[in-house]
């Protein structure tokens, strides 16, 4: 498995930052920190991890050196589906052609390029197979989702979304749960029709809420915000991991698919979007499908406490908002979430 978490830079009292290339090169860890869409924005990718223990220093690692140069630049590194203040500028393009071509061609869905999500891969090298797991993830999506919103606050308001960051994505045309393919040629013709419509600038611009990877030989889930702090993202991996696994079993095992219409799927998204499920609930399912195989992997006592975690403090979502009921529209506020992304604790 490995995970790309996409990160914002704020100015102290929380303007959005296009200082990206600079933190790149002072962070000095080759193509594992990265520019992303707008030029206040980071993105991490870790190497490939077989287990939770190595995926968490591999995340906390990649977070320090990232906080690090960013404060060496004179700004925060946080880690929040949206930006939570109308400040600076956010139309900061970063200067690669193909950002600039996406803005070209769909400029309504610009203002979701600033927002951040997490992606984990997990491997699956027989395609036949992974585009058969793509079609029963479907109905697993919002609690996934509903394990990782972080987006409550954005335009200086506390939207009443928990993930606000769902919301401004459904703008890009491919933003949406997979299909039912047969087969991987079929998922293949799908991405070529999205290309030839105009739908997609390019394979990697297909947004799918889980997908075939175009440079990996993985499925790619990213319906996630950006997690909090790493505990969240970790969390998210080894469910997912779970998740895929168990799915893997039943295509070889022939289980029956049970039928979830699209828009059921869209409509239960909204709802976990909106803060309108129990997390409680939507972990509690994935945990009767995934627990045998976190038996096997060896991360059941990892994950269940995670969920425990999840249960006693709440989603990033109810953390985020608690801190803003806190500070509200000030310098404390961006600096709590800059230590709750990077504890100043592990800098040591």
């Amino acid at each position: 498995m490995g995970v790309e978490e996409e990160f914002l830079l704020l100015e102290p009292h929380g303007a959005v930052a296009p200082k990206a290339p600079e933190v790149v090169r002072r962070a000095g860890v080759d193509e594992q920190i990265k520019t992303e869409y707008m030029s206040y924005q980071l993105e991490t990718a870790t190497p490939v991890c077989t287990g939770l223990d190595e995926l968490r220093r591999e995340l906390s690692r990649l977070r320090l050196a990232a906080a690090a140069a960013a404060e060496r630049s004179g700004v925060r590194l946080v880690a929040s589906g949206a930006p939570p203040f109308p400040a600076g500028p956010m139309m900061a393009f970063n200067e690669e052609d193909r950002y600039r071509r996406l803005a070209r061609r769909f400029p309504e869905a610009t203002e979701a390029g600033g927002t951040c999500g997490c992606h984990v891969h997990i491997g699956v090298p027989d395609r036949e197979l992974a585009a058969a797991v793509l079609t029963r993830i479907r109905p697993w999506l919002p609690g996934l989702l509903a394990l990782t919103v972080n987006s409550p606050v954005t335009g200086a308001t506390d939207t009443g979304w928990a993930s606000h960051r769902y919301r401004t994505q459904l703008r890009w045309p491919t933003f949406r749960p997979p299909d039912v393919w047969a087969s991987a040629e079929q998922y293949d013709r799908e991405v070529r029709w999205h290309l030839a419509a105009g739908t997609a600038l390019d394979e990697s611009g297909i947004y799918f809420l889980a997908r075939l990877s175009a440079r990996y030989p993985t499925i790619e889930v990213r319906v996630a915000d950006t997690g909090l702090g790493v505990a969240d993202t970790v969390l998210l991996a080894g469910v997912v991991r779970a998740l895929v696994a168990t799915l893997i079993e039943d295509v070889r095992q022939r289980a029956k698919i049970v039928p979830v219409a699209a828009g059921r799927i869209t409509e239960r998204l909204l709802a976990v979007a909106r803060g309108g499920t129990r997390t409680a609930d939507e972990a509690a399912r994935l945990l009767g499908k995934i627990t045998p195989q976190l038996d096997a992997n060896g991360d059941t006592g990892e994950v269940y406490a995670g969920v425990e975690r999840l249960r006693r403090e709440g989603t990033g979502a109810e953390r985020q908002r608690r801190l803003w009921k806190r500070y509200g529209p000030t310098r404390d506020f961006v600096g709590a979430l800059a230590e709750a992304t990077a504890p100043l604790a592990l800098r040591v």
